[in-house]
């Protein structure tokens, strides 16, 4: 959204709404993203001393950062 959004002047205003709205409720707009419950998941599984959670969330933070993402062994 925020990429269209600063490609599109159209969108604009929905993302500047959109923005507001989450701050107001005390989120980040992006804390819905499936890659979060991903990340959350690893931590405890790390905190488990499980040796692919740390890949786990080097990935999910790549996706969320649309960069190029490592695959899981």
């Amino acid at each position: 959204m925020r990429d269209e959004a600063i490609r599109g002047p159209a969108y604009r205003v929905i993302f500047a709404h959109a923005l507001t709205v989450a701050h107001m409720e005390g989120h980040l707009i992006s804390d819905d993203h499936p890659a979060w419950d991903a990340i959350y998941t690893a931590i405890s599984a790390a905190r488990e001393a499980d040796p692919g959670a740390l890949d786990t969330i080097e990935r999910e933070i790549a996706r969320l950062h649309d960069r190029p993402v490592k695959p899981s062994s």
